[in-house]
C-alpha cells in the first residue's frame, strides 16, 4: 500500500509547522530510524517551510501505518504535543495525485511555482542515496517529475509571474532584452528588494547596487549576493549608473524626485523605474517624462491578478494531465502485483519439480528401470502439481462459490 502522511500551510500554521519539520542534515538519519523501526518497505521525506510529509509503501494497513508513523513522529519531538489536528493521509491513487499535484506546483501557496519540485527532487535524492526507496517510489517520483515537466511545457502554468518582485523583473526584461548589460540600481534592504534581487540575479542581471539608509544593512545582503552597497547619500550617483531603478523602501515621503532624475541624466536614454513603496517612494510626475517607464504596485498587481487567472485555467489543464498519469501509475502497480503473484506461482512450482525429480534421479541411481521411474515421476508431479488446485476447487463447490469455479476453469481451460 502506498501512503502519504504529512502537514502543510493548509492544514497547520507556522509555529506547528516547525515544530514538526526537519532539517535536510538531519534526513538520512530518521529515514534510516524509521526504516529500521516501523514495518515499511520504501520511504521518503520532504520537509520544507511550508510542508512536512512522509511518503512510504507497506504491506501495513493503513489506519495501522497511520498509527505507528504518527507515534514515532510524535515520540521524535521535544517537546511532545498532540499533532493529530494538523495531519492528513493519502492513500493509494490518491497519495499518487498528491505528488503528483505537488511536483507541479498545484498545492504550493501560488500555484505552480517551481520550488517545490527542485525540493521534491531532492526529498528523492537524499532517500534513494540512504538506500530506503525501491521500484514504487522510485517509479512514482519519477513519473511526477515527467508530469510536472510536461505540465510546465504544455499548460505555460509557470510562465505567468504572479509575486510583484517577479512581475517587475519580468516587466524589465520586456524593456531590455539583454538584461545581463543592464545597470539595476535597487533601493532599500528590506525582504520585497531580497526577493527581487534573487529573480534579477536568475536573469542574468551582471551588475546591481543597493541603496539604503542603514549602510550595514544593504551590506550585508550585497554580500550575500555579490552586489554593491551604497548609502542613500550617493543616489544621485547611482541614477547616473542605472538603467533600471527598483523601490521598496519606508519613508513618507518620495526617496526619488524628478529633480533627482533631471540632475543625474546628462542625455536622454531609457529608464525603467518599479515604485514598490506605500507610500510612494518614486514621485509620480516622472511618468509623464519621456524615456521613462514608471509602474507603481497598483500597475503590477494588475498585471498579477490577471497573470493569477491564467495560472488557474492552465491548473485545470493541469488537473486532467495528472488524472491520466495517476490512473496510468495505478495500472503499473497493479501489473506488479500480478507479476509478483506470477513469480510465487513459477517459484513454486520450480519447487515440486525440483523435489519430484531429485526423487527420481535417486531410483535411477539404484538401478530401477527407467521407464518406471519416470511413469512415477510424471505422476508425482501432476498430483503434486493439482493438489492445492483440486482442494480449493472442492472447497469451492461446497460452499457454491461460482466466482472460484469459474476462475479455475478459465486458468486451465477447461470447457463444460
Amino acid at each position: 500500500m502506498l501512503l502519504t502522511l504529512g502537514i502543510s500551510h493548509k492544514t497547520a500554521p507556522i509555529d506547528v509547522r516547525e515544530k514538526l519539520a526537519f532539517t535536510q542534515e538531519n534526513i538520512p538519519g530518521v529515514l534510516a530510524a524509521l526504516y529500521g523501526e516501523i514495518a515499511l518497505e520504501e520511504v521518503a521525506l520532504l520537509s520544507t517551510c511550508n510542508r512536512t510529509e512522509f511518503y512510504f509503501s507497506t504491506q501495513n494497513q493503513a489506519n495501522t501505518s497511520f498509527r505507528q508513523l504518527q507515534s514515532w513522529w510524535k515520540n521524535y519531538l521535544t517537546p511532545q504535543f498532540d499533532m493529530t489536528p494538523y495531519l492528513y493521509m493519502y492513500t493509494e491513487e490518491h497519495a499518487v495525485r498528491h505528488v503528483m499535484r505537488l511536483a507541479c506546483g498545484l498545492d504550493s501557496m501560488v500555484i505552480g511555482e517551481p520550488q517545490i519540485l527542485g525540493q521534491l527532487k531532492i526529498a528523492y535524492q537524499t532517500a534513494s542515496q540512504s538506500g530506503v526507496v525501491g521500484r514504487t517510489l522510485s517509479r512514482l517520483f519519477q513519473t511526477s517529475f515527467s508530469v510536472a515537466k510536461k505540465i510546465r511545457t504544455q499548460t505555460g502554468i509557470a510562465s505567468h509571474p504572479v509575486s510583484i518582485a517577479y512581475a517587475a523583473t519580468t516587466l524589465a526584461k520586456q524593456i531590455f532584452c539583454d538584461l545581463s548589460q543592464a545597470t539595476v540600481v535597487l533601493i532599500g534592504a528590506g525582504e520585497n528588494i531580497e526577493l527581487t534581487l534573487q529573480h534579477l540575479l536568475a536573469k542574468q542581471v551582471k551588475r546591481i547596487i543597493i541603496a539604503n539608509r542603514t549602510v550595514s544593512h544593504a551590506k550585508a545582503l550585497a554580500e550575500r549576493y555579490g552586489a554593491m552597497a551604497v548609502g542613500l547619500n550617493e543616489l544621485g550617483w547611482c541614477l547616473q549608473q542605472a538603467d533600471i531603478v527598483i523601490s521598496s523602501i519606508a519613508s513618507p515621503k518620495p526617496v526619488v524626485t524628478k529633480t533627482h532624475v533631471e540632475q543625474a541624466f546628462t542625455k536622454r536614454r531609457p529608464l525603467f523605474m518599479v515604485d514598490l513603496g506605500v507610500p510612494r517612494n518614486i514621485e509620480p510626475d516622472l511618468a509623464h517624462c519621456e524615456d521613462i517607464y514608471l509602474y507603481t504596485v497598483d500597475d503590477l498587481q494588475g498585471y498579477v491578478n490577471e497573470n493569477l487567472k491564467t495560472r488557474q485555467n492552465a491548473a485545470k489543464d493541469a488537473e486532467v494531465l495528472i488524472e491520466h498519469a495517476s490512473g496510468a501509475y495505478m495500472e503499473w502497480m497493479s501489473a506488479q502485483a500480478q507479476l509478483a503473484t506470477v513469480r510465487q506461482l513459477r517459484l513454486k512450482a520450480q519447487d515440486i519439480k525440483n523435489h519430484a525429480l531429485s526423487a527420481a534421479i535417486n531410483r535411477l541411481r539404484r538401478g530401477e528401470a527407467p521407464e518406471k521411474v519416470l511413469t512415477q515421476f510424471a505422476h508425482q508431479l501432476t498430483q503434486k502439481l493439482l493438489h492445492q488446485p483440486t482442494v480449493q476447487l472442492r472447497q469451492a463447490s461446497l460452499e457454491q462459490s461460482e466466482e472460484k469455479i469459474t476462475v479455475v476453469k478459465e486458468l486451465f481451460d477447461l470447457s463444460d
